[in-house]
């Protein structure tokens, strides 16, 4: 009966595995593109080659900053080197992340317990949830990654015993994974949590090693990039808590099963080390996500952490609530319908996505891919214009072999905050500085003064997908045609 039932399982893995295939397809066509699949994406680039110039963190900035750790981009930089592209390899290293992280829900499942059924079902449907929820799969971020890395340290402290030499192993990767990116926090937190109730000395060895492992980090990159790494950690961001509680309404209504699991887990396995963990990291990785999506510009990928922590608290469901001991004759009906209703949130976010695309088009997959001669276009143009160009999506004007001058997002930030060296770039406009300008909504996210020096002195040319062209005009004459 138990090999039967697993094998309904698997069965039902499969069939979720087959559902990704196509969400997966697209990814991986999409690698190579020169095309940009988000507004980061040229902004890595950037700093990929800071990083190999040794100019990662510049003091004072002026209009371009930085404001991640540094890590990921010496991480891309070789693979760069092979590719031949920093945005592509940043892809690719993302997608080996993804894969990666896959794997750790399947390895930490089993150290929980789980059979290999139970914690391949986690895997695929934390595939299934990320796909189906959000567009971070295979873009040039170092989510996956910093994610990826700070879950591999977790698996040196799920099994007993909890060595110092595990413990400080699980602390180097859990740090070196903030290094990697720094919104990388819950995981840590979670396992210090946990640990305080279910091993206290190893708890205090976990908080003593990351100390110290953070701070000499912290100290030997201080050495390395000077002052501007501090100016870079210190950039201004926007927060807004009408918008924390926003995002805490979406999500709440994605994951009742989830929740509703847990709980019961809770109160039927109130000593199980396994279900106490799932319920820390369920927890703060929630918590922590939902405060961090307050901040401006800040993506859904805040709450990976979360997806991940209710995934694996999916495969441990499983096995506590509806395991089949050996011997002990069972029925595969709650089992199978347990694992149906985790799979209701990827079904339901891929409804949701189809019903988006009937209100716009142009927001599918598809049909971001079928842009992307038009993107080459965009790239061609700013190409073509002589001098520096200020270029909204950066991933055009890297890709058009534009120097770094301007990151619209942070320099907007700046404005916002009212800080030091908002206003230079409205007088560059004034001065006709840069050769083309491509902005989405006239510049407005720049502020009123930026766009009205646009107005004065530059004439829109072309639309395209990354948005309008300007370019000076006294550049181009009537003669030579007007938009």
């Amino acid at each position: 009966m138990a090999r039967r039932i697993e094998g309904e399982l698997a069965a039902e893995n499969v069939l979720i595995g087959v559902a990704c295939l196509p969400a997966i397809a697209n990814v991986v066509r999409a690698l190579p593109l020169r095309l940009s699949l988000d507004a980061n994406e040229g902004w890595n680039a950037y700093q990929v080659l800071a990083a190999t110039r040794g100019t990662l963190y510049p003091h004072p900035p002026q209009f371009f900053f930085n404001n991640y750790p540094p890590l990921s981009f010496f991480l891309v930089a070789p693979i760069s080197s092979v590719i031949g592209d920093p945005i592509v390899a940043g892809r690719v290293l993302a997608l080996v992340g993804f894969v990666a992280l896959a794997a750790m829900t399947f390895l930490a499942a089993r150290q929980m317990g789980c059979t290999a059924a139970e914690a391949r079902f986690g895997a695929v449907l934390f595939v299934a949830v990320t796909l189906s929820l959000s567009h971070y799969v295979g873009i040039d971020d170092p989510q996956f990654v910093g994610q990826a890395v700070s879950a591999a340290g977790l698996l040196f402290l799920l099994p007993r015993p909890r060595t110092a030499a595990r413990i400080g192993m699980s602390a180097a990767l859990m740090t070196t994974a903030v290094f990697i990116k720094h919104n990388v926090v819950a995981l840590p937190l979670a396992c210090v949590m946990w640990l305080w109730t279910d091993d206290r000395p190893a708890a205090r060895r976990l908080i003593a090693a990351g100390s110290l492992v953070s701070l000499g980090s912290f100290v030997v990159c201080v050495a390395c990039f000077g002052i501007g790494l501090l100016d870079g950690l210190a950039t201004p961001r926007g927060y807004s808590p009408l918008v924390a509680a926003s995002a805490f309404a979406r999500w709440i209504v994605r994951v009742p099963v989830f929740l509703g699991a847990l709980l019961l887990l809770w109160r039927r396995f109130p000593g199980d080390s396994s279900v106490a963990f799932c319920a820390c990291f369920v927890g703060i990785a929630s918590l922590t996500g939902v405060a961090f999506l307050g901040g401006d510009g800040v993506d859904w990928n805040m709450m990976f952490e979360s997806n991940w922590a209710c995934c694996l608290t999916a495969a441990v469901a499983l096995n506590r609530l509806t395991g089949v001991p050996p011997g002990v004759p069972s029925h595969s009906k709650p089992r199978l319908a347990l694992a149906a209703a985790f799979v209701l949130l990827p079904i339901v976010a891929a409804s949701l996505a189809l019903r988006q695309a009937r209100w716009n088009p142009g927001s599918t997959t598809v049909a971001r891919l079928a842009a992307t001669p038009a993107f080459e276009d965009d790239i061609a143009f700013v190409a073509s214009r002589p001098g520096p160009a200020l270029c909204d999506d950066l991933a055009v004007c890297f890709w058009a072999g534009k120097p770094a001058v301007v990151d619209v997002f942070n320099l907007r930030q700046y404005r916002i905050a009212r800080r030091a060296n908002a206003r230079e770039l409205d007088a560059l406009v004034d001065r006709t500085y840069f050769g083309v300008i491509q902005v989405k909504h006239r510049g407005a996210s720049l502020g009123p003064d930026f766009q009205a020096a646009l107005d004065r002195h530059y004439v829109a040319v072309r639309q395209g997908p990354a948005g309008t062209s300007f370019v000076p005009r006294d550049q181009w004459p009537v003669r030579d045609g007007q938009p």
